[in-house]
């Protein structure tokens, strides 16, 4: 859970740093199934450092990966953040490759999408000179973010010019941000490893439901986008939750309503 003066700068910056939130041994594991993972997922690509691997990590072979959405460390904080509703969206992991642009993950008007909390963790130490992740403080807010979606990338100046918040990171570390801040990288090598658990608001009403269903309907895409058509977004291991997690199991129910997949039959 946040402190009250993390909570509160969560609110006011849109993001809030958690200092070793993986034990050393955690973080070895957590290398171990990453490298494992994506070796598994792109046999057929070996990696040149051209282009930008992702895979989502909710598998029986990364169990440590697909435990976060329900550890407390997480889910705990996000509930804390947008109510015990909040979805688990999912667990993922990248390889990086060149700057990233600036972006919201999420746009600031509720009933334009959805919105939630991204966390975000390296798995080498990352600074502004290796391509930490940087954010832009105060950018959820709705005029701010506008404000910035009218005009940042037009300005065409370089990532590292435009005024942010470097956050600096060693493995076991991890940020928290809400999805509608601008955020970017630079200078890292190709290759990176950063990996993210997300959560999503449950959305009230016909708007913000009627967004969210638009997000549901471009996640089925990503998979593609990252040159994995056949890969399905959500493991059919998961989708079963064969521990019988009562809030896993909530979590699909309601991602199966807003169309984000249909639940598998129960054997």
């Amino acid at each position: 859970m946040l402190t009250d003066q993390q909570l509160q700068h969560f609110r006011t910056f849109g993001f809030v740093t958690l200092r070793k939130l993986f034990t050393p041994e955690e973080v070895e594991i957590l290398r171990e199934e990453y490298e494992s993972e994506l070796d598994h997922v792109y046999a057929d690509q070996p990696f040149k450092g051209e282009t930008r691997y992702w895979t989502m990590m909710l598998h029986p072979r990364t169990p440590l990966y697909a435990s976060l959405l329900e550890d407390e460390r997480f889910c705990g904080v996000a509930e804390q953040l947008y109510g015990d509703d909040v979805i688990g969206i999912g667990t993922d992991a990248n390889r990086y490759v060149g700057d990233t642009r600036w972006h919201p993950d999420h746009r600031a008007d509720p009933s334009a999408d959805c919105f939630g909390v991204k966390f975000a963790f390296y798995l080498d130490p990352v600074d502004a000179e290796s391509g930490a992740l940087r954010l832009i403080p105060g950018s959820h807010r709705r005029e701010f973010h506008d404000q910035l979606h009218d005009n940042l990338n037009s300005l065409e100046i370089d990532v590292a010019d435009v005024p942010a918040y470097v956050c600096q990171s060693e493995p076991g570390d991890v940020v928290a941000f809400d999805m509608r801040c601008w955020h970017a990288s630079s200078g890292g090598a190709a290759g990176r490893r950063m990996c993210t658990c997300v959560y999503y608001n449950n959305p009230k009403g016909e708007a913000e439901e009627a967004a969210t269903r638009e997000r549901a309907v471009s996640s089925k895409e990503t998979p593609a986008h990252f040159g994995r058509a056949e890969q399905p977004m959500y493991p059919l291991e998961w989708l079963r939750n064969p521990s019988g997690s009562p809030k896993r199991g909530r979590w699909l129910r309601r991602m199966a309503e807003l169309g984000y997949f249909e639940l598998p039959a129960v054997p």
